[in-house]
């Protein structure tokens, strides 16, 4: 698909010059760039003062026009001129810059046009939301969208797709396509967990952030809030970047700083803030200044609390009860509203780091957090603390005793100077100490090598555990604010497991 312009404007000469138009003239003939590397840096240049990820974007959409449009591709153009109605055509010719062409009608592909007034009432409504993408120039892919452009062009009806489909957001594909059908006012929503599967991640590591950040800038997208913030299964906003520079020189990054546009490179770096812990995302249990003091005590005896956050109806925070509090109201005088027993409360930023906090935790026992849009979010106790950090903490514990048992075994079976043959430094091994779960992969996959291990386990299950084990000890070197898996922790446990049965010595 490509567009006419933001208002249509390129629409008429596509049509009567049997072509598909676009913008960006600023950077000439795309040929001329070998790679999109290439045409970012000139984007760069020409445009200083966007943002990456609309830069990002542009380049995606630039290399598709130059690159990856074929001889025979049908080419659907909806009509910002005739909103009702859309052209259908198909490439006969090569891309080509025009250099006689008027500013922002030089970029091109020779289109012969099949259908130019096809009504939108003839095509079904899923390819229609298909049709609503965010980008200027796109492929459409989903529910068989190639055969039924290819029947719309030849017939003037669309056979509908090939089979019943629902939403199934799996891939990038699917995101992109599932965000543009819905409407720019109640944008697509998705938890920060399902998104980051649409890229087959589980954590939110440094490579995968911006493997992850720079394929929604090239789909034109963006998360808002940013989804390196918060907790795993809190939702973002799928929201469109920009489509492409506007001639008259605005853009959406002149639109206020309120309507949530932003950019996907502009995120924060991923660190350990409160808004990663998921007690910090739950609802928080309150009462009112007014209620009954024995409100405050079911309420705690019930649910095993040990403070509610006093919150009066308008929303406003006035401190915390707790059985300190009550305890100590008591010491002094009766207590029958929760107002006679408030104590002063610490409150904490949702992006504010965690491990500067901690002393005051553990000193109080529990901090309450903010939420981004300054109403009260959960709350984060020394109970929580020993919980994430126990989770970050256990994975490296089994690595640990893993990589003990596997250097306790080697140094008993191999020589030194054995052991430097399956090392890829040239710093020479003085012991299995030196060796990488990898260099252990390298000297133990030689049948004859694992023979003098004399273990009783299957030699190719073994190395298919290390192998896991070993993706899941490089990941670990790299700061995530996510835990480890179900499925990762397992992995670690069980190869664990299977040492301690071999090698039962602590």
């Amino acid at each position: 698909m490509v567009r006419g312009g933001r208002n249509g404007e390129r629409e008429e000469a596509a049509l009567r010059e049997g072509l598909a138009i676009t913008g960006w003239d600023e950077l000439g003939d795309l040929t001329e760039y070998e790679n999109k590397e290439q045409i970012l840096s000139h984007l760069c240049q020409v445009y200083p003062n966007r943002k990456k990820a609309s830069l990002t974007t542009w380049t995606g959409q630039l290399w598709r026009l130059s690159r990856e449009i074929q001889l025979g591709d049908h080419i659907v153009m909806p009509l910002k001129t005739k909103p009702q109605q859309l052209s259908i055509g198909r490439v006969v010719g090569p891309y080509k810059f025009r250099h006689d062409a008027p500013p922002q009608f030089k970029n091109a592909i020779e289109v012969e046009w099949l259908s130019v007034n096809t009504p939108r009432a003839a095509v079904e409504q899923d390819l229609l939301d298909s049709m609503g993408s965010l980008l200027t120039i796109c492929e459409l892919s989903r529910f068989d969208a190639a055969n039924r452009i290819a029947k719309l062009a030849e017939t003037g009806a669309d056979p509908g797709p090939s089979r019943k489909s629902e939403w199934d957001i799996r891939t990038p594909k699917d995101l992109i396509e599932k965000a543009a059908s819905a409407p720019r006012a109640y944008p697509m929503r998705i938890s920060i967990r399902d998104l980051l599967s649409c890229w087959d991640q589980a954590r939110r590591t440094p490579s995968s952030v911006a493997l992850v950040e720079r394929e929604l800038a090239e789909l034109g997208l963006t998360t808002s809030p940013p989804f390196t913030e918060g907790w795993l299964d809190n939702l973002v906003s799928i929201i469109p970047i920009e489509d492409e520079p506007d001639p008259s020189g605005s853009s959406n990054e002149d639109l206020p700083q309120d309507m949530g546009v932003e950019s996907a490179t502009d995120f924060p770096e991923v660190s350990l803030t409160f808004g990663v812990l998921q007690p910090s995302n739950k609802e928080v249990a309150s009462v009112k200044p007014e209620d009954d003091i024995n409100v405050a005590l079911t309420f705690m005896v019930a649910e095993r609390y040990s403070q509610l956050a006093v919150i009066d109806c308008s929303g406003n925070f006035h401190g915390a009860v707790s059985w300190e509090s009550i305890g100590t109201a008591r010491m002094s005088g009766p207590v029958r509203k929760v107002e006679d027993a408030i104590t002063s409360a610490m409150v904490v930023d949702f992006n504010d780091h965690l491990l500067t906090h901690i002393s005051e935790i553990y000193r109080n026992g529990y901090v309450f957090v903010w939420n981004r849009d300054r109403t009260m979010g959960g709350v984060v106790t020394a109970s929580d603390l020993t919980n994430q950090f126990g989770a970050l903490a256990r994975p490296f514990v089994l690595i640990e005793e893993a990589e003990r048992r596997l250097r306790r075994r080697v140094d008993a079976v191999f020589a030194a100077e054995e052991l430097n043959k399956y090392t890829r430094t040239r710093k020479s091994a003085e012991s299995a100490a030196d060796l990488t779960i990898g260099n252990y992969l390298h000297l133990l996959r030689p049948v004859e090598n694992w023979r003098r291990i004399a273990w009783p386990l299957d030699h190719d299950m073994f190395l298919e555990t290390l192998e896991e084990v070993r993706k899941i000890r490089n990941e670990l070197m790299h700061f995530a604010p996510d835990p480890v898996t179900k499925e990762q922790f397992d992995t670690l446990d069980k190869f664990v497991r299977l040492l301690r049965a071999v090698d039962p010595y602590m």
